[in-house]
């Protein structure tokens, strides 16, 4: 890889190999890169010109680089067992919540450029409706959607003064990238009390999701 590396940056004008590095890393940290994000947009285009370098560098250490240009973002996702995290019954049932309300937004065209909105109090609505749990106290949201928003499945802004408590959220399209087609499936498997028995499951991480297969954050 050192040597693909020195190739490339023997030809450009344009970068050295710091910034590769620095792009490397940038993806290892933060799992995906957005165009639209400032913090985000030199490195993106940087590796989107480098396609085939990060592909292989990826999957060198085990992880698959994702590419979707039409809807700007890229990111890895680790394989095999790597792929599956553990997480606990109400962030895989939030989880797949979010997922169903991104396919609602879609279906009435109501997504930007690949991205949806919503709100918490929509999203626990959802929450209610989906499982016919009781909803995860204020704290605890809070908690599962910091999860959420590190491994960059969802984004939120700052909630209206007149309702503090109703934060506005951004789905990101990666939404799709970690949790399975048959998402609907998988929140019923985990509604069924037959099944309730254990408080946590495997699921893939934003990127990963349940052994009943969720593949998501």
């Amino acid at each position: 890889m050192l040597g693909d590396l020195q190739k490339i940056v023997s030809r450009s004008d344009q970068y050295q190999a710091s910034d590769f590095s620095r792009a490397a890393n940038q993806l290892l940290t933060n799992q995906f890169l957005y165009a639209d994000r400032p913090v985000h947009r030199e490195s993106y285009f940087l590796v989107a010109s480098h396609v085939d370098y990060f592909t292989n560098l990826f999957e060198a250490i085990g992880w698959s680089f994702v590419y979707q240009p039409d809807e700007a973002y890229m990111g890895i996702l680790p394989k095999g067992e790597e792929r599956y995290m553990r997480l606990k019954l109400d962030e895989s049932l939030l989880l797949l919540c979010i997922r169903q309300q991104y396919e609602q937004r879609l279906e009435s065209f109501d997504v930007e450029a690949g991205q949806a909105y919503t709100s918490t109090d929509e999203l626990l609505t959802t929450y209610e409706n989906l499982t016919g749990k009781e909803i995860p106290n204020e704290t605890r949201l809070k908690e599962i959607l910091s999860l959420f928003s590190r491994h960059g499945v969802i984004e939120r802004g700052k909630a209206d003064e007149t309702d503090p408590k109703n934060v506005p959220l951004k789905i990101n399209p990666i939404i799709r990238q970690v949790v399975v087609e048959d998402y609907i499936r998988q929140l019923e498997g985990l509604c069924d009390p037959d099944e309730a028995g254990a408080d946590d499951i495997d699921e893939p991480t934003a990127e990963q999701t349940s052994e009943q297969e969720v593949t998501a954050p």
